[in-house]
């Protein structure tokens, strides 16, 4: 994922921040977890599954940003931030980003 495709996709990322080093490494480190995200519903109370976790932690800090509710060196110090977790664990990142469940708990989503 590039990070022109990344602004297509989440249009309530800051364009302001395209050409920031971060937000490249970012997302070039991220891509396959950005392409399955999707922004929980309100009813998804409990957190959602997986993609709205994705969401959630990988895009929900820059929606916050984009906003005008953070400011842009705090914002890009979380994107450092989560890179600098990523790379001490690559393999199982993804894991770290789900909340764990009892085996049998329903998919979230409004009933």
């Amino acid at each position: 994922m590039t990070v022109d495709e990344f602004l297509a996709r989440f249009p309530e990322a800051p364009r302001d921040l395209r050409d920031e080093p971060v937000l490249a490494e970012y997302v070039t480190a991220f891509g396959h977890l950005l392409r399955t995200a999707q922004k929980p519903s309100p009813c998804m109370r409990d957190g959602g599954d997986a993609p709205h976790a994705f969401y959630m932690r990988l895009v929900n800090d820059l929606a916050i940003y984009g906003l005008g509710l953070a400011r842009r060196d705090r914002t890009l110090g979380r994107l450092q931030a989560t890179l600098e977790e990523y790379k001490k664990q690559p393999a199982t990142f993804a894991c770290t980003l789900v909340p764990r469940r009892a085996p049998g708990t329903p998919r979230s989503g409004c009933a």
